[in-house]
């Protein structure tokens, strides 16, 4: 039939379907082309793949950074998430302010085109109709214009909170560190 490899314990034995099979003891695996059920979906053929050395635990600690932070330092990080949060609820302002222009307009464009189409069904056309007609158009045209600044304000301001949520995280982050670095701050 095939010879047996005993694979140890630093070793993971993969199915083709990718189904990890791993062990913490040395197991004893079919040798390569001989199929297998190791699982109740299907047969499948095990490959042999090393596992990762495991870190040493020191290393897998965080590190700690090189320099102390000062509390200058960290209400300059706070004052910058502020400033942040500050440009992104004016962008969102923005935002909110030409959606509802765009809303508005749009109304206002399907009233005069409603207008337009009742004239047109009456009598003849003239040049009149044809103004008015030209006018929900133009009023269309604007509308969706509006609504094109508006989701672009909605995506900036999108984009400027996740940078206002970055810097609120990274002034936390320092906060921690400096209580750790200056236990009897007065920011405790």
């Amino acid at each position: 039939m095939g010879r047996i490899s005993l694979l140890s314990i630093a070793a993971t034995a993969m199915c083709l379907c990718m189904f990890s099979v791993a062990s913490t003891h040395a197991f004893v695996s079919p040798p390569v082309g001989v199929v297998t059920s190791h699982c109740s979906r299907h047969p499948c053929m095990l490959l042999q793949q090393p596992q990762r050395p495991q870190r040493p635990q020191r290393l897998q600690r965080q590190h700690r950074p090189l320099a102390a932070v000062t509390e200058e330092q960290l209400l300059a990080q706070v004052d910058k998430a502020e400033e942040a949060w500050a440009k992104a609820l004016e962008s969102r302002k923005e935002a909110n302010a030409l959606s509802d222009r765009a809303e508005e307009g749009a109304e206002a464009a399907a009233e005069i085109a409603m207008e337009a189409e009742a004239a047109m069904r009456e009598g003849s056309i003239s040049l009149e109709k044809i103004a008015k007609a030209d006018q929900a158009t133009n009023s269309n045209l604007d509308a969706g214009s509006v609504l094109s600044r508006a989701m672009q304000a909605a995506e900036e301001a999108d984009r400027l909170e996740l940078i206002a949520e970055e810097a609120l995280a990274k002034s936390e982050e320092m906060l921690e560190q400096h209580l750790v670095d200056f236990p009897d701050s007065s920011l405790a």
